[in-house]
């Protein structure tokens, strides 16, 4: 997965090179408009990597703090959403950082919390590009593809949480079957 986001990162912005060359030669609308796209794919593709591969191994989050706690009506809102059905079916962008066979249990709940903590951080990056509306006009193209492409990063959200939650239930036991042995 890593490697394909590179690559259409990589390639997107060539699409926006080429095109931007092409429209300071030829200032054609048509070619604004692809300039734009490419522009908009480029950013929302290159500030995912940027993310996840830059920020998140600086992270130093505490799982303990409010934002990261699930809340029994979270909970039966997952219910309700049914994510243990539809969980398995959303790619993993690196899946060695959660194989608990290389990972401890605490380790991996620390994992979750900073990729829930990414997807926040690149839902509210994903409006970034509104502020193109005001050089640029045609405010539904931005709008719309800010708000399509944010709304992509709710399941995963909604993923990390739900999973943090049974794997700290489970931490609770082992350490409480500790405690008593």
């Amino acid at each position: 997965m890593e490697a394909l986001m590179k690559r259409a990162t990589t390639w997107s912005g060539i699409g926006l090179l080429m095109l931007t060359i092409l429209y300071l030669i030829f200032p054609q609308k048509i070619l604004l408009s692809l300039v734009l796209t490419f522009l908009v794919t480029f950013y929302q593709l290159g500030m995912r990597l940027v993310v996840g591969n830059v920020i998140e191994p600086r992270l130093k989050l505490d799982q303990d703090c409010r934002w990261f706690r699930v809340t029994a009506g979270e909970q039966r809102l997952y219910r309700l959403l049914k994510v243990r059905k539809w969980k398995s079916f959303l790619p993993t962008y690196s899946p060695e950082k959660y194989d608990l066979r290389r990972r401890s249990l605490p380790q991996l709940i620390q994992t979750m919390i900073a990729a829930e903590f990414d997807h926040e951080l690149m839902f509210i990056l994903t409006y970034l590009p509104l502020i193109l509306i005001v050089p640029f006009g045609d405010p539904a193209i931005f709008i719309s593809t800010s708000v399509i492409v944010s709304l992509i990063e709710l399941p995963f959200i909604i993923l990390q949480r739900y999973n943090r939650a049974r794997l700290q239930r489970l931490l609770r036991r082992r350490e409480r079957r500790q405690r008593m042995k």
